[in-house]
């Protein structure tokens, strides 16, 4: 029973040892576009970041969005790809009408310009990836995602005010004519935690 027990930690071991070797190799090694965007975050703690120096480290990622083998064959991949790059490129470049092209037009009318822009004033996301795709009750799809984005810790949630945050987000894809656009998200569809 012993020796399994340990033939069972050296597995793990083994697992985590390739983990952290594949992150290490794989880590993006260019400079984030849109860094400048982060010039009022400077955590003293984190190491502050100027209006045209990339954070350092390689948060918050690429800001492409990438899709999981599973999810890439799927037959609307690509039309998800764009509605969800879309997204995530007005929310880094603080483009409110890139941002209102990507979702349903009730979400834009519920959240209004000037809300979103304070609700993203100072974030940056990266590291955009889609695990999963899955039907939606109702119709449409949900896009099982996760991202890291960066901001100011007084712009992030107030129960994790932190600089860097990883998500994990359901985000609904609604069909609008045709194509797709994004539908709201529910404090259930969000999981975060600080990196």
């Amino acid at each position: 029973m012993a020796r399994r027990g340990w033939t069972l930690l050296l597995v793990v071991l083994a697992v985590l040892a390739g983990a952290v070797g594949t992150g290490v190799v794989l880590r993006p090694q260019t400079s984030v576009a849109g860094a400048g965007r982060l010039a009022s975050i400077g955590d003293p703690s984190a190491g502050a970041i100027g209006s045209k120096t990339p954070p350092k480290g390689p948060e918050p990622g690429p800001a492409t969005v990438v899709f999981a083998e599973d999810a890439a064959v799927h037959p609307d991949a690509d039309q998800i790809r764009k509605v969800l790059q879309r997204y995530f490129d007005a929310i880094n470049a603080g483009d409110y009408a890139l941002w209102r092209s990507a979702v349903i037009p009730q979400l834009a009318r519920d959240i209004g310009e000037s809300a979103w822009h304070g609700q993203y004033r100072s974030t940056l996301d990266g590291t955009i990836v889609v695990h999963r795709l899955e039907p939606r009750p109702g119709g449409g799809l949900v896009a099982l995602t996760s991202f890291t984005s960066l901001q100011n810790p007084a712009d992030a949630p107030p129960d994790l005010a932190v600089r860097c945050l990883r998500w994990w987000v359901s985000y609904p894809l609604i069909g609008e004519g045709d194509q797709l656009r994004m539908g709201p998200t529910g404090p259930s569809d969000n999981l975060r935690a600080a990196c």
